[in-house]
């Protein structure tokens, strides 16, 4: 079983587990290893909850190749594992898992939406994370077919806008609850215009820049070119399938430097199940 926990040194409520390794990890006179070490720590524990080994994510090599992170989580697992008493598992004869995207709930229409923040010096950042938003009919009414040119709210679209966000890596969090601030603002203005038919299908793009803020009360927010192209039926106004992309720039802020990083934030999107 994994979980997690989220906080801070001087947090009233940080648990007996997270308290151990950190009353080891920060103990006075213990070397730090300036510079490599990281914000997360793994801890394993045994049925009672005690820890039984711990261990910096980051480890005494520090950033460097992309697997770099995965390989010492990996080889520190193997090394602190048999401390728990566990007999060895038996070799597995099932085959390995396929992969399988999430769909919108059985019966319904949706959006699948793919998000990467590309920070080059966080490897792990770059791998998207996958949603998906259940969509009525009434929620693709903003994107019906241009018998003329006309401009589409962004804010009509937060339904799944909201969505386009670093998953796993938003750092902003309220102080108290300890709780992800989400994305409450979307605002900007996209053209919608016909563009190329086919024999059975005509299609029609919408652009424009599209800034989003979050939930906090300092004014954070960040902005992107959003690009939709729509297919409709011949005899019908109703969007039947729809692909897009987002490019943007996610501040990221070092609070070591006291300095703020554009770092890219993409996001791909596709209508399910067409």
């Amino acid at each position: 079983m994994v979980t997690s926990w989220s906080g801070h040194r001087n947090d009233p409520d940080i648990p007996k587990a997270v308290r151990h390794v950190w009353n080891q990890k920060f103990a006075p006179g213990r070397s730090q290893q300036a510079g490599r070490q990281s914000n997360v720590d793994f801890a394993l524990l045994d049925s009672r909850g005690n820890v039984v080994s711990w261990f910096d994510a980051v480890g005494p090599i520090g950033y460097g190749r992309p697997n770099d992170l995965v390989n010492s989580t990996v080889s520190q697992l193997r090394m602190s594992a048999p401390r728990l008493g566990l007999p060895s598992p038996p070799p597995s004869t099932r085959p390995p898992a396929s992969l399988k995207l999430p769909e919108p709930t059985p019966g319904s229409s949706g959006l699948r939406i793919f998000v990467r923040l590309d920070d080059r010096r966080m490897p792990a950042y770059r791998m998207p994370v996958v949603e998906v938003v259940d969509m009525a009919k009434a929620d693709w009414k903003d994107l019906a077919w241009p018998t003329v040119n006309r401009t589409v709210d962004a804010a009509k679209m937060k339904k799944w806008l909201m969505e386009v966000y670093p998953p796993g890596v938003m750092e902003r969090v309220d102080r108290d609850t300890k709780k992800a601030f989400s994305i409450t603002g979307v605002s900007g203005k996209l053209l919608l215009t016909a563009s190329t038919s086919s024999q059975h299908h005509r299609h029609a793009v919408a652009i424009g820049r599209v800034r989003l803020s979050d939930s906090g009360n300092d004014g954070f927010g960040y902005e992107g070119t959003l690009e939709l192209v729509m297919t409709y039926a011949k005899d019908s106004p109703d969007v039947v399938s729809m692909r897009g992309f987002f490019q943007g720039s996610y501040p990221r802020r070092d609070r070591i430097r006291q300095t703020t990083r554009m770092v890219p934030l993409e996001a791909v999107f596709e209508s399910r199940p067409r």
